[in-house]
């Protein structure tokens, strides 16, 4: 039902409001754009097993898995909010579980990790495949419901460059992060993607080692025939540049080409999960991943982003992210395993990686004031 006697003018508050609601519904800021938009459902979303059934519910927002088996969310967009001060808005509330999941994870120790990681280098030297990402997840304190009210506004200034987003599917926890990845961009009969690969301290002067260019080559060269078995046309490729994403610097080559509407979620369908994030060759990689994590990705590494958003899709990989759980924050973070990795090495990308979110929530715990902000206020 409306609530006619609340109203918000003010997006933390607004956000604070949908969370303790259970209101889906997901703020984001594009790369380029200067303001936020926000997207709200009518109290509901729907669950889906393939991509192509998304792009057939009109317009809104989805996220999907890294796992093809787990259940993609959608909700369709019943209202949509640009900037973070806006005209007095009453949200919709409906009777919803606002409780946020919890979770019986251990995370894992750094000799545990790094054993992880000894045996994927063995299987990969035995020939199962040529890269593998790993992962692991680092677990912090909930966050307060004033935390929760800043969080979206505090990885927006952090990260003015990149997709930023936070996103409420109820039961599913609170998502959110600062991504480097697009996985597709849609416009007009117009797509582009990029290929991703390679971790280094932002600011090194020193040139990318072999693995880097390795995993490089490797993504782009499974772009490109993605772009191509998908049946797009014209498929243009750029120089591959440096990027720097936070504290860390990336190799990128672009991708641009045509297609039509049909060919849209079929080359998203094709693309996920890429290599930078699952392996090469994919099938193995995306196996010995399932063997050798200790937990469930859920929806890190997958997809998420506006679907049919005034014609315009854009889709980015879930990275550089947290869930905030009932009990807990969960951050993800992973790294491409090959041959010539090091076991020790290995750990400390994650925590380079895992430090953006980790500064972030930092920042969070020093703005928070004493009095907390109920997360369930009504």
């Amino acid at each position: 039902m409306s609530t006619p006697d609340l109203s918000f003018n003010h997006l933390p508050d607004l956000q604070n409001f949908l969370i303790g609601n259970g209101v889906p519904f997901a703020s984001f800021r594009l790369p380029g754009d200067s303001e936020p938009v926000t997207l709200i459902s009518d109290g509901s979303f729907s669950v889906h097993s393939s991509i192509a059934e998304v792009f057939e519910q009109g317009q809104g927002f989805v996220m999907a898995p890294f796992f093809r088996n787990e259940p993609i969310l959608f909700f369709r967009n019943s209202y949509t909010l640009k900037g973070t001060v806006f005209q007095s808005f009453s949200p919709v509330a409906p009777k919803a579980d606002s409780d946020l999941p919890g979770s019986a994870f251990i995370p894992e120790s750094r000799a545990s990790y790094t054993q992880m990681i000894e045996k994927t280098v063995q299987r990969i030297k035995s020939g199962e495949a040529e890269k593998v990402v790993i992962s692991r997840i680092i677990e912090t304190e909930k966050l307060s419901g004033s935390e929760l009210s800043s969080l979206f506004t505090v990885l927006c200034e952090s990260h003015p460059r990149v997709f930023v987003y936070i996103a409420h599917f109820p039961g599913q926890g609170l998502w959110a992060g600062a991504s480097p990845e697009l996985l597709l961009n849609a416009s007009e009969g117009k797509v582009s993607t990029v290929a991703l690969a390679g971790t280094r301290k932002s600011g090194e002067a020193k040139e990318w080692g072999q693995k880097e260019k390795e995993e490089q080559q490797w993504v782009s060269r499974f772009i490109g025939e993605c772009m191509s078995e998908a049946g797009c046309s014209n498929i243009r490729v750029s120089e591959t540049r440096t990027i720097t994403a936070g504290n860390v610097d990336h190799l990128s080559t672009d991708f641009h080409a045509f297609a039509d509407g049909d060919t849209i979620p079929r080359l998203v369908e094709i693309l996920h999960p890429t290599p930078a994030v699952c392996g090469w060759l994919r099938q193995n990689a995306y196996q010995i991943i399932r063997e050798t994590e200790t937990y469930k990705r859920s929806y890190y590494t997958g997809f998420l982003g506006p679907v049919n958003n005034h014609g315009n899709t854009s889709l980015f990989v879930n990275l550089r992210c947290l869930q905030v759980l009932k009990d807990k924050t969960l951050i993800y973070a992973g790294g491409g395993i090959t041959a010539a990795s090091d076991p020790s090495s290995e750990w400390e990308e994650t925590e380079l990686k895992s430090r953006n979110i980790l500064s972030a929530i930092e920042k969070l715990r020093n703005l928070a004031s004493e009095s907390e902000i109920p997360l369930h206020e009504k």
